[in-house]
């Protein structure tokens, strides 16, 4: 697998604000890289870095091992974004749809071509003949979108593609997006509103808070259902019957989701917070750095740690154990 991205003390600042900070970060190609963060936390503005859009205020980006400011502008276009966002022209969805293809000056089987693109979006080829307005907000998303796929790019970065369109618009534009992937080897990098898709489909996740990067490759997110103590703290009661309540969470909705970084996750421990029993289901090396991934299973919900591989031979920890583990949720962030 080839590093396809290679970001080094990255920092972008707006208004003299800091608003994103990264000292390392590696994305490899041909992955769905899913990227996670409450509003705010510079999701946005890595994608337009990543995208060529913006240039970070520090920072070097390779792609593909190349310097971005040496890059050919040619190959910057094979990184296509689709914005939270999109503009669509003034002009028939036609127009639209190919206008990527006329800024690359590639005429070749135009017709043949947008068809091709208006089905990968679940439209058929009388939508080509229609203007901009006569759209409902599913329909433009997935003209927007129709748009960047017919470019077969090789980076396909996109912002909330999901946000704001009906259920039968999110599910082809989830179709599309897998599409991609499987025919042109597509790299994805996606933020989406519905985490619980992106977090079971993602080959990589990263975590952003306040522009740091919480954790590369070991994020763990706590769905609802949520239950309210009689603190009016939010508590997760698991299949098996245990429990985790998150202290100082009253003013928090049910619907909230939990995001938990594996450095505040302690197996094997024996102090009185311990108190929920888990399954170890795997333990294997970490690709980017010299530890131990740990897998493990609360109630049939998977979580993730890292230990060393001496921690893990003194605490005997194997696939198949049962030990005791503490979540520090003094320090969860809130999706």
């Amino acid at each position: 697998m080839n590093h396809l991205f290679e970001l080094e003390n990255i920092t972008y600042f707006h208004e003299d604000k800091k608003v994103l900070n990264i000292d390392k970060l590696i994305l490899d190609d041909k992955q769905i890289i899913g990227v996670f963060g409450p509003n705010g936390s510079g999701k946005s503005t890595l994608f337009s870095i990543l995208s060529f859009v913006n240039k970070p205020s520090s920072g070097n980006i390779y792609f593909n091992s190349v310097l971005s400011k040496k890059l050919e502008h040619k190959t910057k276009q094979d990184v296509v974004i689709l914005p939270q966002n999109p503009y669509l022209l003034k002009k028939s969805v036609y127009e639209n749809i190919i206008f990527g293809l006329k800024l690359r000056k590639d005429s070749k089987n135009l017709d043949q071509r947008v068809n091709e693109a208006l089905s990968y979006v679940g439209l058929n080829e009388s939508f080509k003949n229609r203007k901009y307005n006569q759209l409902s907000g599913g329909e433009a998303q997935r003209v927007a979108l129709a748009a960047r796929l017919i470019l077969k790019p090789k980076v396909l970065i996109l912002d909330e593609p999901t946000s704001g369109v009906d259920t039968n618009s999110a599910q082809l534009i989830k179709e599309a997006v897998f599409l991609a992937k499987q025919k042109w080897d597509t790299t994805l990098i996606i933020s989406s509103h519905d985490h619980n898709w992106l977090n079971h489909t993602c080959d990589k996740k990263i975590a952003l808070f306040q522009g740091n990067l919480v954790e590369s490759g070991s994020i763990n997110l706590l769905f609802p259902p949520w239950q309210k103590d009689d603190n009016a703290n939010l508590v997760k009661e698991f299949i098996d019957g245990q429990k985790l309540t998150i202290k100082n969470s009253s003013s928090k909705k049910k619907d909230s989701i939990v995001m938990i970084n594996s450095k505040d996750i302690h197996l094997n421990c024996k102090d009185n917070e311990c108190n929920l029993k888990v399954l170890i289901s795997s333990i294997y090396k970490d690709p980017l750095e010299d530890k131990m991934q740990v897998e493990f299973v609360i109630g049939g919900i998977s979580f993730n740690t890292k230990l060393s591989k001496d921690d893990i031979k003194k605490s005997e920890l194997f696939p198949g154990v049962i030990t005791n583990v503490k979540i520090d949720t003094s320090k969860i962030c809130w999706i």
